[in-house]
């Protein structure tokens, strides 16, 4: 599969940072296209994913300046308490990126985060529901209109996150 396909110049270059380090790995994977997607909201309304499938991934900072991304199923909502206690900081001490730091830190617009990443400083957590999800995940791969399909115990292998418990229930799910 050609995962430039219909890539226009002036795209970022985290998508393509990200799309390589998928493609190297050999592991399978699907890359889909479709309307720009950046809310669940919007995913409901516009793709054709089982939206209990789709993954999403919470940009926060630490006071410290290091970067967490938390990856949890679209439908549950980050337990901040329990997040901030698995990277070892106080709650008050992680605060979400603003979509202006969602752009300026990892180069993505708002919505596309990927649990994956190239940029140092950083620290991945994936949620241990998103392992109970089968037999594959959609997720963020850099931009709005594209999505990265897997298995999530291969997500997790290429992402090197350390998995744990930190997702509550929304009033959606």
């Amino acid at each position: 599969m050609e995962i430039y396909a219909h890539e226009s110049d002036d795209d970022k270059t985290a998508f393509r940072a990200l799309a390589e380090i998928i493609k190297r790995s050999g592991l399978p994977f699907v890359l889909h296209s479709h309307a720009a997607t950046r809310t669940m909201e919007d995913a409901e309304q516009n793709l054709s994913f089982e939206v209990a499938r789709i993954v999403k991934t919470v940009a926060f900072r630490t006071r410290n300046g290091g970067i967490v991304l938390a990856a949890l199923r679209g439908t549950r909502r980050v337990d901040y308490p329990r997040l901030a206690a698995l990277v070892g900081v106080n709650r008050r001490d992680l605060a979400p990126l603003s979509p202006e730091e969602v752009r300026g830190y990892l180069g993505v617009e708002p919505g596309s985060v990927s649990p994956l990443s190239f940029r140092e400083n950083s620290d991945l957590l994936i949620d241990d529901d998103v392992l109970t999800i089968l037999p594959t995940i959609y997720c963020g791969i850099g931009r709005p209109d594209r999505t990265l399909e897997m298995a999530p115990g291969d997500l997790v292998r290429l992402a090197g996150g350390r998995v744990g418990g930190f997702s509550r229930r929304s009033s959606r799910s």
